[in-house]
């Protein structure tokens, strides 16, 4: 086995979804594969279209974007990309355009299932790993929209402490600030 093939193997027994593979296996893998080529700005996946394939960057840079064209991620040398289209059978669900020359190894669904039939132990492992990676962004999800709807809660109490137009009475109850009130701090705002 060359050098070159056997970093490169090293590097993507790292990749999550194929954490736990040995190196037979990820040779295996990557034998399905086919080396890809791409230009600065060239499209390589869009929104919509039917997920048959995924990558492992080898060298470049990538970008993720939405459909409104916000750049949603990016991806370097050593991540992946598709992975979830190959394994759920979803459309892509994003855009992916290379913004630098870019290599990477595709391995078409077909290919891989055809190492899975050979080789079941591998697609166990690997569906193991999306599930895990699933899972990880279900929480990341989630505490993001935690995130959210807590600076949501607190925009809306800053805001109705600013338009607040109401006081409580000694009693606790609300009543309406009476005209003099607003005059005096109308007054007070222009003596400043």
């Amino acid at each position: 086995m060359k050098k070159q093939q056997y970093s490169l193997m090293q590097v993507i027994q790292k990749i999550s979804v194929f954490k736990g593979l040995d190196l037979e296996h990820i040779q295996r893998v990557l034998r399905a594969g086919t080396s890809k080529s791409y230009g600065i700005g060239e499209r390589i996946y869009t929104i919509d279209e039917p997920s048959h394939e995924m990558l492992v960057l080898l060298k470049g840079k990538l970008v993720v974007t939405s459909a409104g064209g916000e750049e949603l991620a990016a991806i370097w040398p050593g991540m992946i990309t598709g992975e979830m289209g190959v394994f759920t059978n979803h459309p892509r669900s994003a855009n992916i355009t290379a913004v630098e020359a870019s290599m990477a190894m595709g391995i078409g669904q077909k290919a891989l299932v055809s190492v899975w039939a050979s080789v079941p132990t591998v697609h166990i492992c690997m569906l193991d790993n999306v599930v895990e990676i699933l899972s990880e962004r279900i929480l990341f999800a989630n505490s993001e929209k935690e995130a959210l709807k807590n600076r949501i809660t607190k925009l809306e109490g800053e805001e109705e402490d600013d338009y607040k137009d109401i006081e409580a009475d000694d009693d606790g109850e609300a009543s309406e600030l009476d005209e003099s009130s607003v005059e005096k701090a109308i007054k007070d705002g222009e003596d400043d």
